[in-house]
């Protein structure tokens, strides 16, 4: 088994928030908040309709920013930073918000940009976006 090192606190789950392996660092795929699945709401398709986080209605520009800042600080417990990420994928509940998630993400990202991967997908919370990130950080010697 290759040895690696796991950062943060998922709060109950059993995973790591991110993952050092060598001069690669792995994100957990990550929302703008948390949530208890055991009190999550489905309607009768299996759709998540309330989640244990009781979160307002917020825009998709906002939950952009909430789920970016997420995966900063998350990227922070493991001693990275955005401009480290080499590949980002997102998910979207919604695709027509991906011209408004795509506005938002361009004020984190610089060139040369990470690539990216994009995903029309259903979530356990409420979530409208959620992202995971790959970061390049080599070790000091």
């Amino acid at each position: 088994m290759a040895e690696f090192q796991g950062f943060g606190d998922a709060g109950g789950f059993p995973i790591s928030l991110a993952v050092r392996a060598g001069d690669l660092v792995v994100t957990c795929a990550v929302g703008d908040h948390g949530f208890e699945p055991e009190l999550t709401k489905f309607n009768a398709q299996g759709e998540v309709i309330a989640d244990s986080a009781a979160m307002p209605p917020r825009s998709i520009e906002e939950e952009t920013r909430g789920t970016l800042e997420t995966v900063r600080a998350v990227l922070a417990e493991a001693g990275c930073a955005l401009s480290d990420v080499i590949e980002m994928a997102v998910w979207l509940k919604d695709p027509r918000d991906f011209v408004a998630m795509n506005k938002v993400y361009a004020e984190y990202f610089t060139a040369p940009y990470p690539v990216r991967s994009v995903f029309r997908a259903g979530f356990m919370g409420d979530y409208r976006v959620e992202m995971k990130a790959t970061a390049y950080k080599p070790l000091k010697a």
